[in-house]
């Protein structure tokens, strides 16, 4: 469940943030770095499951080179193209996206950037947080915006920069 961390911008109606729950492993902070996090911290998911973290990892994938419908749905194309990466990254391959398939998925974006990792940041940002962002894939001063707010209201520095932290509570 997303919990409400704070109301932020009635431009953006941003209205909650994902803030890690704290069963599986310590809250994410800005000055913890990612290798101290526990990888159960990130959301697992697998064939069958659907909603916008599956949008996010299809993006992610395309990022990747793979050639993937971006539907919500985690069915067979989504589970060949993870096994595949998971396979190319050295990881276990077992079509599960965990928080060792996602620390290699995962890319820094930032302002002027323009490809698919830019739409899993805008997806997440627009339909999971209700950002007023278009998905377009390209990082302009909107998507800047929305990035910093959403960093703000959930307790990360807002640089606008979405890098493992951003990414980790974007995700969870």
């Amino acid at each position: 469940m997303r919990a409400l961390c704070l109301r932020i911008s009635a431009a953006l109606a941003f209205t909650s943030c994902a803030a890690p729950e704290p069963a599986a492993a310590t809250p994410t902070r800005a000055d913890t770095p990612l290798a101290a996090q526990s990888v159960l911290a990130w959301t697992n998911l697998r064939q069958g499951d659907s909603g916008s973290d599956v949008v996010t990892l299809q993006y992610l994938l395309r990022h990747a080179g793979y050639t993937l419908t971006v539907d919500g749905a985690f069915g067979p194309g989504t589970d060949s193209a993870v096994r595949s990466f998971q396979a190319a990254r050295g990881l276990t391959v077992d079509g599960i996206v965990g928080g060792n398939t996602w620390e290699k998925l995962i890319v820094t974006t930032r302002e002027g950037d323009n490809n698919n990792a830019v739409r899993a940041v805008q997806d997440q940002l627009r339909n999971a947080y209700g950002a007023g962002v278009t998905v377009d894939g390209a990082f302009g001063p909107a998507t800047a915006t929305a990035v910093r707010n959403f960093q703000a209201s959930c307790g990360l520095s807002a640089d606008g920069i979405v890098g493992p932290n951003t990414w980790l509570t974007l995700v969870t």
